[in-house]
């Protein structure tokens, strides 16, 4: 993108909004603006500001799994079903819960929290205006309100954003979007009902290769993309909800959530090679589906009551949450499109598609809960859950109208126990057990995306934390184990065994004097399956896609160039991952590998202000050498990594 376009554009867009009559300048702190990952995040487990994210772990990847895909998302603490994105119009942040992090946090999961902070009460009126240069050509643009309806009583938070997100391998999206969230305060109480919605249009999806043999294909080249030129995607996303918290009396107070998401298909393609030969030659196929509904109604509901005795803080928690969730698959048109060298683009005419009638899945699950949270100054904490949790199942297959059920009835518990040695050394050691989703079947799948069976799931860890001036190191070992999930000689993703991850992670983040800001992670894990299938040789001793070892180093340097310029910088290391999950004889019984790769992110960022408006501008090159790797996103299954590429965003609040 030239220097000139994004002028015009951020010019065009000042204009914009002067023009609409709310821009006071002066009147609003700094929103967007001041916006900094690294500078704002308590560890480098994880955290995300806006656009911007750092730490090791992720909503999609905590500890080798995914949180999110597991049901442990959170709405300030409550209990959410995620489908789809939430829009960082509601976001003020989100943070991965795991090990220090979660140790107050009432009912925590094996896998990890994914916490979603919603944006707060405004009592000044203000807007904020972001632009954002993406990669090959692509942008945001950000639009945020914030208006004093009634001063401390009743407040709007909302925005608009667009974007047009282009990928490496030519993959894209466009899509657009609002968000309002009302929030009233009476007394102690506040209600808060929002909506965000989104629809996305122009998604063309990224081609998948598989690969069944002992060698990796070669990358494609940037930016051609694969994929038929006509078979654009289309679906939507919106998310209702309201949130509520008060006291109640001195002691007793409550919170609650009923949230609505859902994500629809309208029209939705995929395009897969399956590699037959060393010489790329692979077998094209192409997916065409109905269209269907995935949505889910979830929700959450606490009383807690706090005393003290001894010194002693007490928290008794009592509450329930539960989800319905519905989940359609199949019925795909799929077409066989012969034989082709993987990386040379195949085209067709676009064919007149015949769908079946997709397959029907709905979950309902419950629990009812009763926590214990006692902290004691000086000395430690307990935080004790148990759970009875209710799960059904019911899926209807679409073609032949054949029902399948299925139940559980169990008890579920986390107990961790924190003790504070000295103000600045503390430990900790807990267990969790859970009922964890797992996702839902890959797009190679013969039952491709239908919603895989709930897993019980357990956890076991503890760690040491030491805090010094102006920051922290963190240090925890870690031990889950659940069902592990890969194909069968039919081509169908289904349960294959138990994997089992046992790491350790480490932590360092701090201000170091003025100017350096430092956050430093990595995790060491040894991720293993067992179970018959391994037995037989049907699988290997790695899950595929999981790195044994991931490190990541964040950067900031405050100089006083211009006032402030602050380089940034970051340096990531990926591990060696398993391609698929079969042990191969060509390789002595071993599986095929995708090497570790590192990966450098060089920055300039700039605060500054124009009259007293409060503004930044950034300067991003993801992948400054070049990088190049595949991204294994099932058994068998990858995708090209991210290449090089430019990011500039500006930023302004009003």
């Amino acid at each position: 993108m030239s220097r000139n376009s994004s002028v015009a554009a951020w010019t065009g867009a000042l204009i914009l909004l002067a023009g609409s009559g709310i821009v006071l300048p002066g009147t609003a702190h700094a929103q967007r603006a001041g916006e900094n990952a690294v500078a704002s995040a308590d560890d480098a487990f994880g955290s995300s500001v806006g656009l911007e994210s750092t730490g090791i772990y992720t909503e999609g990847d905590t500890r080798g799994f995914s949180p999110s895909k597991a049901g442990n998302a959170r709405i300030d603490g409550l209990y959410y079903d995620p489908v789809g994105a939430l829009s960082s119009r509601l976001r003020a942040s989100n943070a991965i819960r795991v090990g220090f992090a979660a140790q107050e946090y009432p009912f925590n999961a094996p896998t990890g929290i994914v916490e979603y902070r919603f944006k707060s009460f405004a009592n000044e009126l203000g807007t904020s205006f972001g632009y954002n240069g993406m990669a090959y050509g692509g942008n945001i643009l950000e639009w945020d309100l914030r208006v004093p309806i009634i001063k401390d009583k009743l407040s709007f938070v909302g925005g608009m954003a667009s974007s047009d997100l282009r990928q490496s391998d030519g993959a894209s999206n466009k899509a657009w979007g609002y968000t309002a969230r009302f929030i009233a305060r009476a007394g102690s109480f506040e209600v808060a009902p929002f909506v965000a919605k989104s629809w996305f249009r122009d998604n063309y999806t990224r081609p998948l290769v598989t690969v069944n043999s002992d060698y990796l294909p070669p990358l494609p080249k940037v930016r051609q993309y694969l994929g038929q030129e006509w078979a654009r995607g289309r679906y939507r996303n919106y998310h209702i909800g309201i949130t509520a918290k008060g006291s109640i009396t001195d002691r007793l107070s409550m919170r609650a959530g009923l949230f609505r998401a859902v994500g629809d298909k309208q029209e939705n393609y995929a395009e897969i090679f399956s590699l037959v030969a060393p010489s790329g030659l692979a077998s094209h196929r192409l997916i065409a589906d109905p269209e269907q509904d995935l949505r889910s109604t979830s929700g959450e509901a606490q009383l807690a009551y706090r005393f003290e005795t001894g010194g002693w803080q007490h928290r008794l928690i009592a509450g329930f949450r539960g989800r319905n969730r519905i989940t359609e698959s199949g019925g795909s048109d799929v077409r066989s499109l012969g034989q082709v060298i993987y990386g040379q683009p195949n085209p067709i005419a676009q064919p007149t598609f015949s769908y079946a009638m997709p397959n029907h899945g709905q979950v309902k699950q419950s629990s009812l809960l009763l926590g214990y949270l006692g902290k004691l100054g000086g000395t430690g904490s307990v935080n004790l859950g148990l759970q009875r949790a209710r799960y059904r199942a019911v899926s209807r297959e679409g073609r032949t109208g054949v029902l399948t059920r299925s139940r559980d009835d169990l008890w579920l518990y986390n107990a961790v126990l924190g003790i504070d040695l000295t103000p600045e050394l503390s430990l900790y050691a807990g267990t969790e057990k859970g009922l964890e989703d797992s996702g839902v079947a890959p797009e190679n799948a013969l039952n491709r995306a239908e919603q895989l069976p709930a897993t019980r799931t357990t956890q076991h860890e503890g760690g040491v934390r030491w805090k010094f001036h102006g920051g922290q190191l963190v240090a925890s070992v870690f031990q889950i184990s659940k069902p592990y999930f890969s194909f069968d000689q039919t081509g169908t993703f289904t349960q294959a065994g138990q994997v089992r991850h046992r790491g350790f992670e480490t932590s360092l983040s701090g201000h170091f004097g003025k100017r350096l800001n430092v956050l430093a992670g990595a995790v060491l894990t040894q991720p293993r399956v067992s179970g018959a299938a391994r037995d037989a040789g049907l699988v290997g001793e790695r899950p595929a896609g999981a790195p044994s070892v991931f490190a990541r180093l964040d950067a900031n340097y405050r100089t006083d160039i211009f006032g402030g310029l602050t380089p940034t910088a970051t340096l990531v290391y990926t591990g060696e991952r398993a391609v698929g999950a079969r042990p191969l004889a060509s390789l002595g019984n071993r599986q095929l590998m995708v090497p570790g790769y590192f990966t450098v992110d060089l920055g300039l960022r700039q605060q500054f202000k124009i009259g007293s408006v409060p503004m930044s501008v950034r300067a991003l090159v993801w992948n400054v050498f070049d990088a190049k790797s595949w991204r294994v996103v099932a058994a068998n299954t990858l995708y090209m990594e991210e290449r090089r590429r430019v990011n500039f965003t500006v930023a302004a609040d009003f």
